[in-house]
């Protein structure tokens, strides 16, 4: 097997929970667009009155992840560990 540099793709599996003054501003796709993540939605229930949470699996460097988690955070974005390409569950 291989030795994971930084370069090597990882999996891993989020939650995102969006407070309702953010669930109109699209910062999955900024996110996307500006670390290079891919992000593959297994669940998600977004309500314009409440906020929401995103649950996904996001694949990309150790940097790219990192960076779009702090890009979350900084805008008030929580942002839960569920598991890595291992973890099955949902």
């Amino acid at each position: 097997m291989a030795a994971n540099t930084p370069d090597t793709p990882q999996h891993v599996r989020l939650n995102l929970t969006f407070p309702v003054e953010r669930v109109h501003q699209p910062l999955l796709a900024q996110a996307i667009k500006n670390f290079g993540v891919v992000a593959d939605i297994r669940r998600a229930q977004i309500e314009p009155a409440t906020g929401g949470y995103i649950m996904l699996e996001l694949t990309g460097t150790e940097k790219q992840i990192d960076d779009s988690i702090a890009f979350w955070k900084s805008f008030g974005v929580g942002v839960g560990f569920i598991g890595t390409e291992e973890a099955q569950a949902y």
